[in-house]
């Protein structure tokens, strides 16, 4: 199990909360901000961030997928990551930072910290994840906490075919890495 809280300066990781409904559909609901994911829709509907947070909530409960709210210093909601011990619909890592906090370091610290977790708590060998070869920024974020290339495609992406890149780290890449 995955500890409630972790910090990870400049942020701050904590389980979300139906409070955090309101920054998670604003934010979230950017078409700037969805276009890049793979799974927010836009426009967001009314009532989908309740759901997603709980959905997580349940999710967390089974050790499906553990997501975390990225929080400022402030401890208002940035961002969401997410760590799926299994890697079988999609790739292990998944996150999004809401536009106004874009180039604050807030992605790099929240996936640096939820691959330690990954590595240091849960019984994984490798972790991976996915972006658009279009959004190089999301590439920079996982180059920054070790994660290599290991594949390029296309996907359905919003009904048209995109290009993706596929990043990855294994347990031994990141404990040689770690221990500098």
């Amino acid at each position: 199990m995955l500890p409630e809280r972790v910090l990870a300066y400049p942020v701050a990781l904590r389980r979300l909360s139906v409070g955090d409904a309101t920054r998670v559909q604003r934010l979230a609901g950017e078409r700037e901000v969805a276009e890049m994911t793979g799974l927010i829709p836009h426009p967001y509907p009314d009532g989908a961030a309740e759901e997603f947070i709980a959905m997580q909530g349940r999710d967390w409960a089974t050790g499906k997928e553990y997501s975390y709210a990225i929080a400022a210093s402030d401890e208002a909601l940035v961002g969401v990551v997410s760590l799926r011990p299994a890697a079988i619909e999609r790739e292990n890592l998944g996150y999004w930072i809401g536009r106004p906090y874009w180039g604050r370091g807030y992605a790099s610290a929240a996936l640096r910290a939820m691959i330690a977790l990954g590595f240091g708590l849960l019984d994984v060998e490798k972790l991976t994840a996915s972006h658009l070869a279009r959004n190089p920024a999301s590439g920079r974020v996982m180059e920054k906490c070790g994660m290599r290339p290991l594949e390029t495609g296309e996907r359905d992406h919003r009904g048209a075919i995109e290009a993706f890149c596929v990043r990855g780290i294994t347990r031994d890449d990141w404990e040689q890495g770690s221990a500098r």
